[in-house]
């Protein structure tokens, strides 16, 4: 719940019903016998994923929210929107079971968690030092990285790290390109992604470089069922 506030925000406010933050805070936590400011706390710890407030920007996220983003992340906003309200109402018409994802102690960070503060503050770095370069975004192309060069081979895969230590996934896609690209593909890792002066270190040829872990992992996913009754009771000849 507090996830899909940060995410959403105002619209998460308004289509749960509530008049504002205070009226959810409250609402949820009496429906969930918890103190309206513990409510507000986890919200907040959720808040530098999105922009709309700072949150608790200074404090890296737990193993049980990062669990909560690597599986929730992913939903549209009336998918997740749906699964709070159920839990609201108890969570009567249906079960929701979370991956057992098996983290080990080193925080590994995906771009649910500080991706796009790395990918923006990657665009900025890459403008000041490279004015000659023209990066291109393939953030959405699905392209296996992030950043490409124009008139160039080169690629920029960008990881980030809110704090100074901690490791970095890589998904199949992204590894296999990796492998094709060989030295034209570069990891970019952004440390201190919340500090005044993140840093910036750069891998070429990670695929070469380094021998990760392999990690499978299940991911939550609404569908949304229209019975044959339904279906009946709406034909149209």
């Amino acid at each position: 719940m507090a996830f899909y506030l940060a995410k959403f925000n105002e619209d998460a406010v308004q289509n749960l019903g509530y008049t504002g933050f205070r009226n959810a805070f409250n609402n949820i936590g009496a429906k969930l016998n918890y103190s309206p400011n513990s409510v507000k706390n986890r919200r907040d710890d959720f808040d530098p994923l999105f922009g709309h407030r700072a949150g608790w920007h200074q404090v890296e996220l737990g193993r049980s929210n990062l669990e909560i983003v690597d599986s929730f992340d992913h939903l549209s906003e009336e998918a997740l929107r749906a699964i709070v309200l159920d839990l609201l109402d108890g969570g009567s018409s249906s079960e929701i079971v979370l991956p057992n994802t098996n983290r080990q102690s080193s925080t590994y960070t995906t771009r649910g968690v500080t991706g796009r503060r790395a990918e923006a503050f990657f665009m900025e770095w890459f403008a000041k030092h490279f004015p000659n370069e023209n990066l291109i975004d393939t953030r959405d192309l699905g392209c296996g990285y992030d950043f490409r060069i124009e008139n160039s081979n080169r690629v920029y895969e960008v990881k980030g790290l809110s704090g100074n230590d901690g490791g970095v996934l890589f998904t199949d896609k992204e590894w296999k390109v990796a492998a094709e690209l060989q030295d034209n593909y570069y990891l970019v890792l952004i440390k201190g992604c919340f500090s005044e002066s993140p840093i910036v270190e750069t891998y070429p040829n990670p695929h070469f470089q380094f021998s990760p872990r392999k990690q499978v992992t299940a991911v939550i996913n609404v569908n949304w069922g229209i019975s044959s009754t339904d279906l009946n009771n709406t034909r149209t000849n």
